[in-house]
């Protein structure tokens, strides 16, 4: 409900209760008047019926039968009489005379007192008057009276012609005062708080131009229009001046990013040319020692073969390193429809050997129904393969345990490998993906595993997310987009950390 109708209305029932109070109010003290004017006038006319009673019954000497007969006569003939029983008292009590009443002697009963009483009295009944009087012959008889004078045709009360005046009046005034208070109300209320609404509007669509026009008038609602426009001036201004620091902001914290990004990638080369150093110079020094002993000549044959051997391993070890490397250059592969399960089973059976050394169980509860995947199959085998072999040395000898399992999940396929191993603390899991970072004992691992997983499932277009407890165990889950045709798989190196 609008301003404007709540207004009207609430105007229009405050008129209404005034106008009806006022009306009770006049018709109250109207009808006391009529009622007061109405018994005087019963009272009067009561009084003179009475009169002339006592003069019809002056003119007789005495009661007879025939002064009853014509004394009835003229009162039946009265159009002011309609009803009468005339008494006589003697030593017995009262005794009917004349009556037109059905039945004298009741009213002989109800009456008796005001009968015994003889003297003047009014009673004003709804329909009329009753009236007792005394009357008497010219000799001195006499007798009691009950007059009942018919009331005269009720006489409209005065106030009706007034009300119907106040009537047309009050519903002139009050469409004349509705009339004006919308007009009011529209001008000096209304206009302006939808002057304000729709500036309150481009203020927050960030439209600080357009002032809501000010009024003539100085008054309450002229202040706050002031008001109103001091407050879109000082928002501009203040918008203004953060809308400048917030452009400084933006510049420093991309120049921030800027350095932030090109000293990541020096700490990130850096890190990576330690880690190739360390992993590399490792099994160098050992055949450096080796290829000099060989070089002083002063062994014997099944030496200078067991250090040659030496040799041979280091450099084995050196070309594994940099073939693991390698896996992490740009390169463009063909994606093609893979069976997840196929790449688990496969890389199951190539890390048998080692779950056997360790005595770990391993079971794979992969369904075998699940959707097809965009993706390499040998790449994804490699994945699950690092990641497999990672549970596998985590575990304790003869009490390890790894599942892998998973499903449809979201809008992929999600593979989880979970095992119970000595699992990671916080800081070793926010770091497992890093380059070269083993938990590993020194030339048991390279720290390359999980980094070339990450790598692949990224390329893959998945997520690699990894959940791990300090002796609960670790659980690593690699989620992939279903197959959706030909999709070429990303072709640039994801440096995992």
């Amino acid at each position: 409900m609008s301003l404007r109708t709540k207004m009207v209305l609430s105007i229009f029932v405050f008129l209404v209760l005034v106008f009806g109070l006022l009306t009770m109010n006049l018709w109250l003290d109207a009808a006391a008047r009529a009622s007061a004017e109405a018994e005087r006038d019963a009272d009067l006319t009561a009084r003179v019926v009475g009169d002339l009673v006592r003069t019809w019954t002056a003119r007789f000497p005495t009661w007879s039968p025939d002064a009853w007969a014509e004394l009835s006569r003229k009162l039946e003939l009265s159009e002011l009489i309609s009803g009468w029983t005339i008494v006589s008292r003697d030593e017995r009590g009262f005794k009917v005379m004349i009556s037109n009443e059905r039945d004298p002697d009741r009213v002989l009963r109800d009456d008796a007192e005001l009968f015994r009483k003889g003297m003047d009295e009014v009673h004003v009944l709804p329909g009329g008057t009753r009236l007792f009087v005394p009357v008497q012959t010219t000799q001195g008889e006499r007798f009691a009276a009950r007059l009942d004078v018919r009331g005269s045709a009720a006489p409209g009360l005065p106030i009706a012609g007034a009300l119907k005046g106040i009537l047309w009046v009050m519903a002139l005034g009050t469409a004349l005062l509705l009339l004006n208070t919308v007009i009011i109300t529209n001008r000096l209320v209304l206009r302006p708080l939808g002057s304000l609404v729709e500036a309150s509007n481009r203020v927050a669509r960030g439209d600080f131009t357009k002032k809501i026009p000010e009024t003539e008038t100085y008054d309450e609602m002229g202040r706050m229009i002031a008001a109103f426009n001091l407050m879109i001036d000082k928002i501009a201004d203040h918008h203004s001046t953060l809308q400048k620091d917030i452009r400084t902001a933006q510049g420093r914290i991309h120049q921030t990013e800027r350095r932030l990004f090109a000293a990541q990638r020096l700490s990130a080369t850096g890190t990576l040319a330690a880690g190739i150093a360390h992993e590399i110079n490792n099994p160098l020094g050992g055949m450096i020692n080796a290829a000099r002993t060989l070089r002083e000549g002063r062994l014997d044959p099944a030496k200078q073969q067991e250090y040659l051997e030496l040799i041979l391993d280091g450099l084995e070890r050196v070309r594994a390193i940099v073939q693991k490397i390698l896996q992490f250059r740009p390169r463009a592969l063909e994606p093609q429809p893979v069976q997840i399960r196929e790449s688990v089973e496969k890389a199951i059976a190539f890390m048998e050997h080692r779950a056997r050394a360790k005595e770990v169980s391993v079971r794979n509860e992969l369904p075998s129904d699940l959707p097809l995947v965009n993706g390499d199959p040998l790449e994804l085998q490699q994945a699950f393969l690092n990641i497999l072999m990672n549970a596998a040395d985590a575990c304790v000898v003869g009490e390890g345990m790894v599942t892998v399992y998973g499903g449809v999940g979201g809008d992929g396929v999600r593979v989880s490998v979970a095992d119970n191993g000595c699992g990671m603390d916080a800081e070793e899991l926010s770091r497992c993906t890093d380059l070269f970072y083993t938990t590993k004992d020194v030339g048991e691992g390279t720290g390359l595993g999980l980094a070339v997983a990450h790598n692949i499932v990224a390329n893959h277009g998945g997520r690699l997310e990894i959940v791990s407890e300090l002796g609960r165990g670790t659980t690593v889950t690699l989620s992939f987009p279903l197959a959706t045709g030909k999709v070429p798989l990303a072709a640039k190196t994801n440096v995992p950390g």
